[in-house]
């Protein structure tokens, strides 16, 4: 028979846990959970309405081998930073230390991206260094003077009409509309909203006119970002398991498959 005293003690030693330590629910059989903050609107990496998208599952996938639930915030890149540095979010991955100061950042990259120089061919627009850009109306995603690279930052301070967009599909229908002569964004997240756009409008001549690509800058590995060097370390730990065990390829290959079929030409 448990002595009633026992009982006592074992109460309010668990009491204090939670009121004191926050994470004694761990200790006890509770899963530990993390808030990723993450922008809406580039996919196939993130795909809001989905809940999906190629980093959005290799970050999932990485936690849960590690004993992590991961619950998601949608926001605009600016905002999403904003959280992180508020402490309203755990993690984020389309950040710096610059903008993110206090963040742990992962061993590996998350998620590469590659933007481009994208015009319409017929607008006859072929730049060639990331200064000419100042030239024209350009449009780029949220928060990309202080994430991209100099001279990027440096060439939009002396641009009369840039734009950054919170919402990318509104970036890709500027273009065709006209508003904007080039735009800087990743090929796959461009490809993915004008392929939305043709399915839309299946007839439109509109999104028949040929694209022009600039191959200007490098490739920008973005690496998930945390508040506490513990659930980065747990991150690590996962993304190395579901690497080893092939998870982190089939989430890639299951992508690939798809976007084959979507992706239009």
């Amino acid at each position: 028979m448990v002595r009633k005293g026992y009982l006592s003690r074992v109460a309010v030693a668990l009491l204090l846990g939670l009121l004191l330590g926050g994470g004694s629910c761990a200790a006890y059989g509770q899963p530990s959970k993390v808030m990723l903050g993450s922008g809406s609107s580039m996919p196939p990496y993130v795909i809001p309405d989905k809940g999906r998208g190629i980093a959005l599952d290799v970050f999932r996938a990485a936690m849960t081998a590690s004993g992590v639930q991961v619950d998601t915030m949608y926001a605009d890149n600016a905002e999403v930073v904003q959280a992180f540095n508020d402490q309203r979010v755990d993690a984020v991955f389309v950040t710096n230390p610059k903008l993110t100061p206090d963040a742990h950042f992962s061993r590996l990259p998350l998620a590469v991206f590659h933007n481009l120089a994208i015009s319409l061919h017929d607008e006859n627009i072929d730049v060639q260094q990331i200064g000419e850009l100042s030239n024209y109306r350009l449009g780029a995603f949220k928060l990309a003077s202080k994430l991209m690279p100099s001279p990027f930052p440096e060439t939009v301070s002396q641009t009369a009409d840039y734009r950054e967009y919170s919402l990318q599909l509104e970036q890709v229908e500027d273009l065709y509309r006209g508003d904007r002569q080039v735009l800087v964004m990743d090929k796959t997240i461009f490809r993915y909203f004008l392929s939305q756009m043709k399915r839309k409008n299946p007839r439109s001549p509109s999104y028949r006119r040929a694209v022009h690509f600039n191959d200007l800058f490098a490739k920008r590995r973005y690496h998930a970002a945390f508040r506490s060097e513990e659930m980065r370390d747990k991150f690590d730990q996962g993304f190395d398991a579901i690497r080893n065990n092939g998870r982190y390829e089939r989430i890639l290959r299951t992508y690939e498959n798809l976007l084959a079929n979507y992706l239009v030409r």
